[in-house]
């Protein structure tokens, strides 16, 4: 019985595990490396036609190409094109650079950050990081008409650049054997990590309700409440 109990649970984990697999924000983020690859392979098309060209401008009207010549150009276009082909993607934000980052790229930029961070995630917490990505990418256009000075862009920049960070790198300095075990009578890590990113989905869509009813004065007086939440009134995370 033990062992059926122990293979169901299993089962569960590989089920949650595949589902986290196909979940639409991977569907889009594996979208977006096809669609950079096939802009890389038109852009390194481009150049070797421009390699080839120059190479027929020399010819025609400088110096014949001659062998050498020749083969020194199919040697120019192969750099170009592989080298335009397998130049790497923008390496992934940091926090320290989504905090310094412009208000409307504020959204795109903790998207990307969190994407990264998915793999490192329990299933339950890689789908409540999915919906979050989701309303990042909804909210964006709101925050890019926003004042930089507003308490909305205030709040909304600690919520990103600071809480959830800080949230997710908390949780990943747990090791692994540790994380599905309650500590002191109270919440496992993975249910604490899970809870507190049910409360950034929550503050996000808060924000954007009130951001489009034009409330904004709320938002000055209900953003410590994820702050308040998981670190007390001394500051100390809980």
């Amino acid at each position: 019985m033990v062992d059926s109990r122990a293979t169901m649970d299993r089962a569960e984990e590989i089920l949650d595990r595949v589902r986290a697999r196909t979940s639409p924000r991977q569907i889009k983020a594996h979208r977006r490396r096809v669609v950079g690859f096939f802009r890389r392979l038109k852009y390194a098309f481009f150049a070797v036609l421009g390699v080839m060209l120059a190479g027929g401008l020399i010819g025609t009207f400088i110096t014949p190409l001659g062998i050498g010549g020749f083969f020194l150009m199919l040697v120019a276009m192969a750099i170009v094109f592989f080298g335009i082909l397998g130049w790497p993607q923008a390496p992934e934000p940091t926090p320290e650079q989504i905090a310094k980052s412009d208000l409307p790229l504020l959204p795109s930029q903790t998207e990307r950050w969190l994407e990264g961070q998915r793999p490192a995630l329990p299933a339950p917490a890689q789908r409540l990081a999915d919906e979050i990505g989701i309303k990042l990418e909804a909210i964006g256009p709101q925050f890019a008409q926003l004042n930089p000075r507003e308490p909305a862009a205030h709040e909304f920049r600690k919520l990103m650049a600071e809480e959830l960070p800080e949230l997710v790198e908390n949780y990943k300095r747990v090791p692994e054997a540790m994380r599905r075990d309650a500590r002191n009578g109270g919440a496992s890590p993975d249910k604490q990590l899970v809870e507190g990113l049910r409360v950034v989905d929550e503050e996000l869509l808060r924000m954007s309700e009130q951001i489009a009813s034009g409330d904004l004065n709320k938002l000055a007086t209900q953003g410590r409440y994820l702050e308040l939440k998981y670190r007390g009134e001394d500051g100390e995370t809980r």
